[in-house]
């Protein structure tokens, strides 16, 4: 008897995931893939759907980050909510996009405090405590201000905060800091790592990337502790 097996995947194109699946003689029945958060669904026989996860864990190590239908969001709501933890975010170029994700999954409010929108320098200063000087000194799409909107949210006694700050597009960029540079923030009870990321696309496809990789830096952070300040995406 023949079942579907259905994983959520991120940090792969929908060309990479059938090429890592093809090698190993795997055929998937659906690829969906959006700014690299994929649902990949695979018919297999009832006897065989320990070893097809075994592979499909294996062959997408550390970025499956679920083994049924479900959005990131939920995935990370689940997750805060069985640990009895709290998430409040301040967003930038994402503009509410995480919050917009998060509400969307009824129940958040039991984990989901509150989503700031600090887009000019002012609003990060009046509302996260960014330093000015800061802001002087390294810019506002730096990995030193995300690190500083993160942990302004912790004053609201949460358990874990992201942020993000970045160039959508498609003008505002520089040789030193490009279009699609992004730094985002992930701050838990003691401390925030930041990760940079360098995204290509339209304004929409690098809002909703910075979007869905914060989410996926928290479900990482939340699964198991790594250490982000060494992570580049690209």
């Amino acid at each position: 008897m023949s079942d579907k097996v259905t994983f959520k995947v991120f940090g792969f194109t929908e060309q990479e995931i059938r090429a890592r699946l093809s090698e190993q003689k795997i055929s998937a029945m659906l690829v969906e893939e959006y700014c690299r958060d994929a649902k990949v669904v695979i018919l297999s026989d009832e006897s065989k759907k320990d070893e097809i996860a075994f592979y499909i864990y294996n062959l997408f190590r550390g970025c499956v980050y679920r083994d049924s239908d479900g959005t990131l969001a939920e995935t990370v709501l689940e997750r805060l909510r069985l640990y009895g933890k709290t998430l409040a975010v301040s967003e930038s170029l994402t503009g509410g996009m995480i919050a917009s994700k998060l509400v969307e999954v009824p129940g958040c409010s039991e984990c989901f405090t509150e989503g700031l929108v600090t887009y000019s320098n002012e609003a990060k200063i009046a509302r996260l405590g960014v330093e000015p000087s800061t802001l002087r000194t390294f810019g506002a799409v730096s990995s030193q201000v995300a690190k500083q909107m993160a942990m302004g949210l912790k004053h609201t006694g949460v358990h874990y905060a992201l942020s993000t700050t970045g160039i959508a597009g498609p003008g505002g960029g520089s040789e030193q800091k490009p279009v699609g540079l992004v730094y985002i923030g992930v701050a838990d009870e003691f401390d925030c790592h930041v990760t940079e990321c360098r995204f290509d696309g339209t304004r929409e496809e690098i809002r909703t990337l910075a979007a869905n990789t914060a989410l996926f830096l928290l479900w990482k952070k939340l699964v198991k502790p790594i250490d982000f300040e060494s992570m580049v995406i690209e």
